[in-house]
């Protein structure tokens, strides 16, 4: 099976070049002949703040050559808190959370294709403390036992952590510490292969504790160094996973047409402009 992965792709009626750029990832997905297409979150600029996005989202990609199942990020749903008493910029809004699962189907999820079993979650819950992240906690419970000696995939929106399991300091960027270590708990009686996340804008590709972690970019735009800090490589592009017995490869692509954008030359996140240093 071969399945496309795509992330923050940013769309919005106004994000003509983001929306240009996911009609080149839809091009070359069509010509790679992939089977399906995992979206990693961040599908629009702000469907937190404009639900109507998510219809642009659905009539942008109706010609989509394949099926796709996607993941919320925050730019969709709101945002998790990074740790306790630490509040997130733009929390969570659990309406918007119906809103996504009407446009979009289930925010997390589960699929076989050859021997591995896919899981998909909703990164957005962990740290909210509501029924829905208390929901997907009973529904993953299931799935580890089930999965028990099934090799194993697990896609979300945010990486589990940027250096080690053990990292101690809250960031947006990861899953809160706490979620992070009953996750792994839960997963450790499953054959984890390999982490597929987004979020970070960067691409990046390592094993930790003999699990490979990837950082798919953003099919959109980049974050300059000035306003992000660098860890891995700051290009636009997908990512493609083959899957077939006992074997999984994972290779990014940066198609022709999708552009280098920089989130500086095309505003439509004002703050990230404001928080540019000046030139001196």
């Amino acid at each position: 099976m071969r399945i496309a992965l795509v992330a923050d792709s940013h769309l919005a009626p106004e994000a003509h070049a983001f929306n240009c750029n996911w009609a080149a990832a839809g091009a070359f997905v069509q010509a790679s002949h992939a089977d399906l297409t995992v979206h990693l979150g961040d599908v629009t600029v702000d469907g937190l703040g404009d639900p109507g996005q998510f219809a642009h989202t659905q009539a942008i990609s109706a010609s989509w050559p394949t099926a796709i199942r996607y993941l919320p990020g925050n730019h969709d749903i709101g945002d998790n808190p990074p740790g306790p008493g630490v509040t997130a910029k733009h929390p969570l809004d659990p309406r918007r959370i119906s809103e996504f699962r009407a446009a979009f189907g289930a925010d997390y999820w589960t699929f076989d294709a050859a021997d591995w079993r896919v899981i998909g979650l909703n990164a957005q819950l962990f740290g909210t403390e509501g029924p829905d992240e208390a929901a997907q906690w009973v529904w993953l419970c299931d799935i580890a036992v089930e999965s028990r000696g099934v090799p194993v995939i697990l896609m979300l929106h945010k990486p589990l952590f940027q250096d080690s399991p053990s990292d101690p300091t809250p960031h947006h960027r990861v899953v809160p510490i706490a979620a992070r270590r009953r996750l792994l708990e839960l997963l450790s009686i499953a054959p984890v292969h390999a982490v597929i996340s987004g979020h970070t804008h960067q691409y990046w590709d390592r094993a930790v504790d003999g699990i490979r972690h990837i950082w798919v970019p953003s099919t959109a735009y980049y974050l300059p160094d000035e306003i992000q800090d660098r860890v891995g490589e700051k290009i636009t592009g997908l990512g493609m996973l083959e899957l077939s017995r006992g074997v999984y490869r994972f290779h990014l692509v940066c198609p022709d047409g999708v552009s280098r954008h920089s989130a500086l030359d095309h505003p439509v996140y004002p703050e990230l402009v404001a928080a540019r240093p000046a030139v001196r």
